[in-house]
């Protein structure tokens, strides 16, 4: 049977730059992961590498021995 499955929680902290760029810095609530960002698309980028990193170190971590 497969473990119950925890949700993955971030913080994202936005800025507005002059010209209606945004910038911030996104953090990994449980590994207290920082990483700054320069545009949404990037935003999305970092959010999915650490979901799949979470993912990976899950599936390590319930591998029979």
């Amino acid at each position: 049977m497969d473990a119950p499955r925890q949700p993955l929680t971030f913080v994202v902290r936005l800025t507005m730059e002059d010209g209606g760029v945004l910038s911030g810095v996104v953090e990994r609530v449980r590994s207290g992961e920082k990483q700054r960002f320069q545009s949404l698309a990037a935003l999305a980028e970092i959010i999915a590498g650490m979901a799949e990193r979470e993912t990976r170190t899950r599936r390590q971590t319930e591998r029979p021995r």
